[in-house]
């Protein structure tokens, strides 16, 4: 009766604050969970951004500085007017590309020579830019490494600490998830702005090729004309150089005034200089004379490659050399790696005289590597395969080897080669292909044909099977 009188008193409730609640919309706040890591990857991220912006402000102003010369009608423009457009140009890859193939077809007019300036041009800026290209997957690889760094580091903080204290294994956890997160972001940003890059590059660079093509087919037309020389961008033509064509009649007086100055010899005229691709220096020599025929000792005199030629001293393009006592001189010419013919163009620096030029011819190194293709055929036993056996001769930088010898044999299952023969030898062709048709012995059963190049010291072995019936 006594307990009756009081009301059951309620259940005591323990009120306790929430634990705190981390905001993922609060950025910034996400990011500090990654600790001291996520500055590098801000770094690497800020190295990144530079590059490309970098990049893509020289590809936007040359798109610009070239834009009048790609709204010229070369249809309907004279060689004068040409070489005048293409010198009152900014430097740019068009202008650049245009007044070398001008000055080529005034020295060495001819179709296929303006063709291989646009190819070697080409091929020279891609190389350029794929040294773009490596620093931004190697910044996007970095990235990716860094957020595996902090995974690592963050269980390592877990485990090191030997607790099970909910703090420490959150905090470390926080880490190693919030960095690997940052890293990933970091690298998917790179290499999505460096692809995007390099689709705007190749369109600008096709632009420029088809624009330069319409330049050469004009060229051709016009080639029963005289040429214009010394078409550079943004300048005018060279000292000493008379201009020929519908130019002012004044204007040529003038310049047909001028002295020539020096003359520079290069080796024997018509000389072709050949070495092998990734060859050593080879060693150019050329004679500065005035233009008495007497030695130009101590002159400076210019040295440029081509495009994709190569290089000269110190890696460069282009360099300078000081004509000795007895007028001459010598300019080291590294080879590049890939097969071609370039020219190497001689001027004094004062561009005191007219430019000498020679050409240059990289072959093949000497035969490297074999690919076999059409083994593992299969016919009926004694009729003839469908296709040849091939065999791929390259040099050690994957350039066809020419004239290579290829000594095929049928080492057993009786199959032989045309004339019946039982070994034949091959010559590589200009694409480093040496094939030959081969027919299945009688008897059903693997045949195999070996194949030894001259100068290879493996054979490779192609096995083949005739069936019955």
């Amino acid at each position: 009766m006594f307990l009756d009188a009081f009301p059951a008193s309620e259940p005591a409730v323990t009120t306790q604050a929430p634990p705190s609640v981390f905001v993922l919309g609060d950025f910034w706040g996400l990011v500090q969970q990654a600790g001291p890591l996520r500055w590098p990857i801000f770094l690497v991220l800020g190295a990144g951004l530079i590059l490309v912006f970098a990049k893509l402000y020289e590809l936007v102003r040359d798109g610009a500085v070239s834009r009048p010369l790609f709204q010229v009608d070369l249809a309907s423009c004279d060689l004068s007017r040409i070489v005048g457009e293409v010198s009152g140009q900014d430097e740019s890859m068009l202008a650049n590309l245009q007044s070398t193939m001008l000055n080529v077809f005034q020295t060495r007019p001819g179709e296929g020579m303006l063709h291989d300036e646009i190819h070697n041009f080409v091929s020279f800026q891609q190389d350029q830019f794929g040294v773009f290209r490596r620093r931004m997957e190697f910044l996007s690889d970095t990235a990716g490494a860094l957020g595996l760094m902090g995974t690592v580091w963050g269980m390592f903080t877990v485990f090191f600490q030997g607790t099970s204290e909910q703090d420490v294994i959150l905090r470390g956890m926080g880490i190693a998830l919030i960095t690997t997160l940052l890293g990933l972001v970091v690298s998917i940003i790179l290499n999505f702005s460096s692809t995007e890059l390099s689709t705007f590059f190749e369109k600008r660079l096709e632009q420029v090729s088809r624009k330069s093509d319409e330049l050469r087919f004009r060229l051709m037309e016009l080639a029963p004309a005289p040429a214009l020389v010394g078409a550079t961008p943004g300048g005018h033509p060279p000292a000493g150089v008379p201009l020929v064509g519908e130019a002012d009649p004044d204007s040529v007086i003038a310049a047909r005034s001028r002295p020539r100055g020096y003359r520079i010899a290069i080796g024997q005229p018509g000389r072709l200089v050949a070495a092998q691709a990734g060859a050593g220096p080879v060693s150019v020599g050329f004679e500065l004379t005035t233009e008495n025929g007497e030695p130009a000792p101590g002159v400076r005199v210019r040295a440029s490659l081509s495009a994709g030629g190569g290089s000269l001293r110190d890696g460069l393009q282009e360099t300078s050399v000081e004509s000795g006592p007895d007028g001459c001189g010598v300019v080291e010419w590294h080879p590049p790696l890939q097969v071609g013919r370039h020219s190497l163009e001689l001027v004094t620096e004062s561009e005191n005289g007219p430019p000498a030029a020679v050409d240059l011819a990289v072959t093949p190194g000497p035969p490297h590597q074999v690919e076999p293709s059409g083994g593992h055929q299969a016919a009926p036993a004694g009729a003839r395969l469908a296709h040849p056996l091939v065999v791929r001769v390259t040099d050690a930088h994957g350039n066809p080897a020419v004239g290579v010898a290829v000594d095929f044999a049928a080492q057993s299952g009786g199959g032989h080669f045309p004339g019946r023969e039982g070994a034949l030898r091959q010559e590589t062709s200009r694409d480093g292909l040496a094939s030959i048709p081969f027919t299945l012995g009688a008897e059903p059963g693997p045949n195999v044909v070996s194949a030894r190049v001259e100068g290879v010291a493996d054979r490779v072995a192609f096995t083949l099977f005739g069936t019955a019936g």
